[in-house]
Parts: C-alpha cells; sequence; structure tokens
C-alpha cells in the first residue's frame, strides 16, 4: 500500500511532621539534580497534552523513571539481564510500542513500530511494504496492540504508508528504510506516544523494546540493553554502512524496534538490521514527514471544534 501525494492527511505530630518535610525536600532536591545530565538526543518530536498523555510530566521525572527502570538490569552482568520481558511495572511507559502485520503472498510479514506525536502516527521500517519477489504488494495491514501476556488488545488497519524507499533514489538504502504510517482510528490501549529525537553520535547506552518477527509463535514484547557506538572509535571506522552499529541482543526481534537513550528516554534511533545489529537515526525526512502528519491532525481538529 502506497501514500497518495494528493492524499497526504497528519498526532502524563511535629517531630514526625518535620521529618516527612525533609524527606519531601531531599527527594525534590534528587529529582531537581537530573535535570542538568546531559542528553545525547534533542529536538524530540512529541505531541502535547492529549498527544502524550498521561506521559511523564518533566524531563526530570522521566529521567528517574528510566534510571530506576534500567537498574534492575544493571545489577549483575550476567548475560541473561542484557535482555529480559518488559515487566508490568514499566509497560505502560512502552504501551506505545506495537506491531505492523502485513499479508503477502499469503503470509504473515511483521515489523516493530512505535506511535510518535499522536496516537494515530507510527514509524516503523519501510521494508515491510515492499513487493514480494512476485510483486505481490503486502494487503491487509494492521498496528496491533499487544498486552504483557502477550494477547492482542487492537488490531488497527492502516489507512495509508508514506515509505521514503518510494522517494527517487532511496530505495534499498539502509539509512533511508523508514516509513510513516497513518493508523485508520487512534490507539485507545496506548497510554503515551514515544519521544523521537536526534541522535548526536556519541556512543550511548541505550534500551530497546520491540517483538519476535514470528509473534504468532511468540508475543510477548521483549526489552535488550547495550551500547550504541560511534561511527568511528579507536580509529576503527563503524561497520554499519548508512548506520551505527549496537551490540544488543536483536536476534529475532523485528525491525523497527525503537532503541532509546538509556538517560533520556529519548528514542535516538531504529533498529533496522540484525544481521549487522544496525541502529538507523532520524534524518530531514522522517522528520518533516511526522511533523506534517502532526500538523494535519491539528488542523483536522481545529476544524473539528
Amino acid at each position: 500500500m502506497r501514500a497518495k501525494p494528493a492524499s497526504l492527511p497528519s498526532a502524563s505530630n511535629s517531630r514526625k511532621s518535620a521529618l516527612k518535610i525533609a524527606l519531601m525536600t531531599g527527594a525534590l532536591a534528587a529529582l531537581a539534580s537530573m535535570d542538568h545530565q546531559s542528553a545525547h538526543a534533542d529536538a524530540a518530536l512529541c505531541g502535547k497534552g492529549s498527544e502524550c498523555a498521561p506521559d511523564l510530566s518533566s524531563p526530570a521525572e522521566n529521567e528517574h523513571f528510566f534510571r530506576f527502570s534500567m537498574a534492575h538490569d544493571q545489577g549483575a552482568q550476567h548475560e541473561s539481564l542484557r535482555r529480559s520481558e518488559v515487566t508490568s511495572k514499566d509497560f505502560a511507559s512502552f504501551s506505545g510500542v506495537g506491531v505492523i502485520s502485513c499479508m503477502v503472498d499469503g503470509k504473515q510479514r511483521t515489523s516493530t513500530a512505535f506511535l510518535v506525536g499522536a496516537f494515530d502516527i507510527g514509524v516503523t521500517v519501510a521494508h515491510t511494504f515492499q513487493k514480494s519477489s512476485t510483486g505481490a504488494e503486502p494487503a491487509d495491514c494492521t498496528y496491533n496492540s499487544i498486552d504483557s501476556h502477550g494477547q492482542v488488545r487492537e488490531r488497527i488497519p492502516v489507512s495509508y504508508v508514506k515509505s521514503q524507499w518510494d522517494e527517487a533514489g532511496a530505495a534499498g538504502q539502509l539509512s533511508k528504510d523508514f516509513a510513516v504510517v497513518r493508523l485508520s482510528q487512534p490507539s485507545r490501549y496506548a497510554q503515551r506516544t514515544m519521544p523521537l529525537g536526534r541522535f548526536s553520535g556519541a556512543a550511548a547506552s541505550v534500551v530497546m523494546v520491540g517483538y519476535k518477527s514470528d509473534i504468532d509463535a511468540d508475543s510477548v514484547k521483549r526489552k535488550a540493553r547495550g551500547t550504541v557506538y560511534e561511527r568511528s572509535a579507536n580509529g576503527i571506522v563503524n561497520s554499519s554502512a548508512g548506520g551505527f552499529t549496537h551490540d544488543l541482543d536483536s536476534r529475532d526481534i523485528a525491525p523497527g524496534a525503537p532503541l532509546m537513550d538509556e538517560t533520556t528516554g529519548v528514542i535516538i534511533g531504529m533498529h533496522a538490521q540484525s544481521a549487522r545489529n544496525t541502529m538507523i537515526t532520524m534524518n530531514d525526512w522522517l522528520e518533516t514527514t511526522i511533523k506534517a502528519e502532526m500538523q494535519q491532525q491539528q488542523q483536522r481538529e481545529a476544524r473539528a471544534n
């Protein structure tokens, strides 16, 4: 399915009292100090108000959550802690990560996707929507929200797709393997959209959330942690042409999974290729396309009012 350029539609007792006050003051001071931590991403794309509700209300709280969320994973260096199921404790924060499923030549094709800016705007990989070797177009594409038990909670048809691979000269380029999908209706299961930002290019500790390619066999959402490396480190050029190498356990994780900076919680890239553990980062096309979709959403809401 392809977008028609002409039909482009855009997406939280005195001593006892003194002790309580002291504890509260200390907690507030700790949160305030987190707000000054450096970030690896900027210009995060996230709709305001209802578009992100009920999102974490401030960068300090957002940072505190992700530090707390990762504390368990960092508690030991055993390999099994590098990859685990998303727990119910942090499931709400990743509820904006789902699965795109299409049928091609009678077979299911899937990719991880994440909602950005609005509850009916998703980002995933462009190659999900390419024709098969027989020339068959993907059909019956849906966005699926899956709960912590692996049960599908909603299956929303995809209205249209904008793929960067449809742009002149972009087809097949790894760094341009981006697609923006518009859903036929907003997700009601997702509790927040995902903040997407630019990547600085410096090595970063990240967490990835995604699903296995075969969701019929295993539909549990998984979390992995690791490092994204600079393009050039110790004189060795990064081997991922068009992207950045990461060392996360991405075995069987469907491309399209977001990689979030561990400190800020902002998505700095998207897992695009498991064979080489490659992350691609937001480019001008993706930013412009998402903003255009968000703007059209705002215009529709304004007309409705």
